[in-house]
């Protein structure tokens, strides 16, 4: 029998033994999961997305700085995305009102869903103004810068009045109807007035003398009056001269625009003028100013320096012909 002085040591060995075989061999469970043990890995925070920050003046400057027809859309669209819940009423109108005008044929049904949801949201209380956005409006009466077709005015019949009554006509001379005229019987009906001018409203600036801005000389009126003239005048194409067909649309033949509102023309750029007829119907340009065709656009410049005040983008934006 072995003297416990030399057995101690063997189990000793035994048990070291052992410990080594089982470091070398953690198990199936460690090789299957060799994050065991380890802390969780945690994914970076997102940075918070700024508040909304609505800025007509930025929604316009974006677009209109923006010449790329792609590129100006996904960044109205984006705009829209990240600004429109801090849009008030006053401000969404606005958007809605001139994106023709600022977007020119990057607007969209996507666009304008985007700020009409707005709108509707609120106006959700008030039902009249909310069907007023939705539906058939009423017409308003032209400016005076507007043109008047000969169809729009047509002749009517002369007022019956009793002799020596001032007859007024709208927009014309005080007519009075002499005692002499009325003796006898009327062998037919009396001659009409003719084509009357429709009045500028009381308080209007002549267009000659209207004071230009930056971007917000051609009212809504003025580019109805581009619209229409190029539209009565397109040729024989679908789009009239100066635009291409592209993408469904009638656009200016390129892409990048090296004019920009408050900059001045480059001297590259070749310029052009207006049909006479046109720039009758759009008045006179203010004192030091001229307006000019670029590309299919037509701009308003400053005779000093040729810096652009305002514009109208591919010819007033024309449908092609069916």
């Amino acid at each position: 029998m072995a003297h416990p002085k030399f057995f101690l040591p063997f189990v000793f060995g035994l048990l070291l033994a052992a410990t080594g075989v089982h470091a070398q061999n953690p198990g199936p469970n460690a090789a299957q999961n060799p994050q065991a043990g380890r802390a969780p890995v945690r994914p970076p925070a997102r940075p918070a997305e700024p508040a909304p920050n609505c800025l007509v003046s930025e929604f316009r400057a974006m677009a209109l700085g923006t010449h790329d027809l792609k590129e100006r859309g996904t960044k109205a669209a984006e705009w829209l995305r990240r600004n429109v819940a801090g849009c008030s009423e006053a401000q969404l109108r606005i958007i809605h009102g001139n994106r023709t005008n600022w977007l020119g044929n990057a607007d969209s049904m996507q666009l304008t869903s985007q700020i009409e949801g707005a709108l509707e949201a609120r106006l959700k209380n008030q039902p009249e103004q909310l069907a007023q956005l939705f539906g058939a409006a009423p017409r308003p009466t032209p400016p005076a810068s507007e043109t008047v077709r000969a169809s729009d005015t047509a002749p009517r019949p002369a007022p019956v009045v009793a002799p020596g009554t001032p007859a007024v006509v709208q927009g014309g001379p005080v007519v009075v109807v002499p005692p002499a005229a009325s003796a006898g019987p009327v062998s037919g009906p009396a001659p009409g007035p003719g084509p009357r001018p429709v009045p500028a409203p009381p308080g209007a600036t002549p267009p000659a003398e209207k004071k230009p801005e930056l971007g917000k000389y051609y009212d809504p009126a003025m580019r109805k009056v581009i619209q229409d003239y190029y539209t009565a005048n397109r040729g024989n194409g679908p789009c009239p001269p100066g635009v291409i067909f592209k993408s469904g649309r009638c656009e200016s033949p390129t892409t990048n625009r090296s004019w920009k509102i408050g900059q001045a023309i480059p001297s590259s750029l070749t310029l052009s003028e207006l049909p006479a007829r046109l720039v009758e119907a759009l008045g006179v340009a203010p004192k030091g100013h001229s307006y000019v065709l670029a590309n299919g656009d037509i701009l308003l410049i400053a005779d000093d320096g040729k810096i652009v005040v305002d514009a109208v983008l591919d010819l007033g934006q024309v449908a092609p012909r069916p």
